[in-house]
């Protein structure tokens, strides 16, 4: 039995748990048999974000207790394996292919604050034109806010618009060397970064997802996480990157489902540099994103 069959048999044994139980049963776990070799934390760069992961619609609530960095290991089983069947899986059950008039959906959950605190975790919906041209829209607090047509000349590092990332090369090789010509520096935490960013999309071109996922398998130092949370309580795989000895305080990982292999969210960790309402300079912060639904609807405000 290979070792992903393997972790796949465990991960169906096991009932899920609450947040507060698994953290608090892995604590003890860890401390009965933790040897003198300890981890080093990953840390990644902390980049601004923007679309799907820069929610902050609310007209849900979900509670969730931050305890903390999930003390688990990287796990034995190779990344790259768990990508390929992620890959696999996005050719088995593409994302729709939406018309240029049409609009992009996504409902997901969002929190961000300090690790140990409780509060709640935000739900809401958004609705993106396919081609930039129609006035898009967000549920926010109960509220629909009309979301303006980009204005002419507006740029982003990576495509956002679902016209503009059928653009993207979708041979991963190409792909990867893409990534990395965005960058200023040849960096592979960056095209890490910026790969998991791309895979956040709701709906992909049906060639660009498996793509994403074969190209992120090529990034040295990639690695897999066991039994990561997303901010629902959903259980993981965490797929996330060793740093860059340049880079500090900051690490990302792109969550998948350990059963179906399809992408669950993100959960970011970084040191506050600034400082904003009730958050310190130099505190730890962790955001997290859950995707509960996407898909492609005729008009903005209808469900797919």
């Amino acid at each position: 039995m290979d070792e992903l069959t393997e972790l796949e048999r465990m991960c169906a044994e096991v009932a899920p748990a609450s947040p507060h139980a698994l953290a608090s049963g892995r604590s003890r776990l860890l401390t009965a048999t933790r040897t003198s070799t300890t981890r080093t934390p990953l840390r990644w760069p902390r980049i601004a974000v923007t679309g799907a992961l820069a929610l902050t619609m609310a007209v849900g609530l979900i509670a969730v207790n931050v305890t903390g960095e999930t003390p688990n290991q990287p796990s034995a089983v190779a990344a790259a394996a768990v990508l390929d069947r992620a890959a696999e899986a996005a050719e088995a059950k593409p994302d729709p292919t939406p018309r240029d008039d049409q609009f992009v959906y996504v409902k997901e959950a969002q929190w961000s604050g300090a690790p140990g605190s409780t509060s709640h975790a935000y739900v809401g919906e958004r609705w993106e034109s396919v081609d930039g041209s129609q006035a898009g829209l967000k549920v926010e607090h109960g509220k629909r806010v009309v979301i303006p047509p980009p204005e002419p000349g507006e740029f982003h590092i990576l495509p956002v618009r679902y016209t503009e990332l059928r653009t993207l090369p979708t041979d991963p090789d190409e792909l990867l060397a893409h990534m990395r010509g965005l960058l200023v520096n040849d960096s592979d935490e960056g095209a890490a970064r910026y790969l998991a960013g791309l895979l956040s999309n709701p709906v992909l071109p049906s060639d660009l997802r498996p793509a994403a996922y074969r190209a992120l398998a090529k990034v040295p130092r990639t690695r897999v996480l066991q039994d990561v949370l997303d901010v629902t309580g959903r259980r993981g795989l965490g797929i996330t990157w060793e740093p860059e000895s340049e880079f500090g305080g900051s690490e990302m990982v792109l969550i998948l489902d350990p059963h179906t292999f399809a992408y669950l969210g993100t959960r970011h960790t970084y040191v506050e540099d600034g400082g904003r309402d009730g958050v310190a300079k130099g505190e730890k912060i962790v955001d997290w994103v859950a995707r509960l639904a996407a898909g492609v609807t005729d008009t903005a405000g209808a469900q797919p």
